[in-house]
């Protein structure tokens, strides 16, 4: 596969689980840095993070406000 967004950073936000995980983990094997966000669980977004190839990718919390 060619690394087609090498040099680029993603954010995934909600990320940590279901469609978001599978699309951190499609943008990762395309080369991305790739910043998982979550809202509450964060050893799912760690986990998630972890399991991604490559390097330089980061679990955050984020919150919605009103």
């Amino acid at each position: 596969m060619t690394q087609t967004l090498e040099n680029k950073v993603a954010v995934v936000i909600g990320g940590s689980g279901g469609i978001g995980a599978a699309a951190a983990m499609a943008l990762a094997a395309e080369g991305a840095s790739v910043v998982v966000t979550w809202r509450s669980d964060a050893a799912a977004g760690d986990a998630v993070v972890a399991g991604l190839p490559g390097a330089g990718h980061l679990s955050r919390q984020t919150t919605v406000e009103e």
